[in-house]
């Protein structure tokens, strides 16, 4: 840039400024690039941005819609107890918004805020996300997941808080199932991200600890049927799912031995 160009700049944008800070129109509030990551790992984790929040959708501070959640589990299986009921409700008002963020860390995309979110629900299912139209922060993986980890302590805090009144949801089992979304998460972003064994249990300890559930949940490394290494879910807390008049336990259930586990998984496998 010659002299007189450079004083025509600062001329243009007053004396003092550099031409790198001239001014630039805001970025756009657009979540398209997190609803695209959301959709390569999960096909059903879509997204709408802006408008009105569908009506009977799962939002904080809308008690009717957390209560018709609950009352919805309740009367499909009786039989399965208090334990069921509240894990049930808990995991399924977390796991969306929890793979959101970590995928989006994980995937190079910006990082959603979660003030706003609302989950529309289909015969109590929350199915699909909903958020305000805002910039979501961008920036290196440590940023992503700093963000995501910060939006996420705060999201699950108040629904736990929202929650506990109407279910008897107990803190520890709680976290135990929040990690265990965590790492569940990381096991489907997994393929996309091509993160190894060792990635894995890093990746996972270093989320757990930044949500303050650290040893909630874990891996363990076992042989596949064709004898090549695998890793699974090494989780700490029953769904009770079990307990059903349809249910059982599922592959990983810790009230399994090991053994057991790994001969589940072996045959889902085949």
């Amino acid at each position: 840039m010659t002299d007189g160009m450079r004083a025509f700049a600062e001329d243009a944008i007053g004396p003092g400024f550099a031409m790198a800070q001239a001014w630039r129109p805001p970025p756009a509030p657009n979540l398209t690039h997190v609803w695209e990551a959301a959709r390569r790992v999960i096909s059903s984790l879509r997204g709408e941005q802006g408008g009105e929040v569908p009506a009977g959708a799962l939002c904080l501070g809308d008690d009717a819609a957390l209560q018709a959640l609950c009352d919805h589990w309740a009367r499909a299986y009786p039989e399965a107890g208090a334990h069921y009921l509240a894990l049930r409700c808990w995991g399924l008002a977390i796991w969306q918004p929890i793979y959101l963020c970590v995928i989006a860390a994980h995937l190079d995309a910006p990082v959603p805020r979660l003030a706003g979110l609302a989950q529309p629900v289909k015969n109590g299912f929350p199915s699909g996300l909903h958020l305000p139209a805002h910039v979501p922060v961008d920036g290196t993986f440590a940023v992503r997941m700093e963000v995501a980890s910060a939006e996420l302590r705060m999201f699950c805090a108040a629904m736990r808080r929202a929650l506990k009144p109407l279910v008897s949801l107990h803190d520890r089992a709680a976290d135990r199932l929040q990690a265990e979304c965590v790492l569940g998460a990381l096991m489907a972003v997994r393929p996309h991200a091509s993160l190894s064994d060792a990635d894995m249990g890093s990746a996972g300890e270093a989320w757990l600890a930044s949500l303050g559930i650290a040893g909630g949940c874990g891996f363990f490394a076992y042989r596949a049927r064709d004898g090549t290494p695998a890793i699974a879910l090494d989780r700490k807390v029953c769904c009770h799912d079990f307990r059903r008049h349809d249910g059982e336990k599922c592959s990983t259930c810790p009230k399994l031995s090991l053994d057991a586990r790994i001969a589940r998984l072996r045959v889902e496998a085949s």
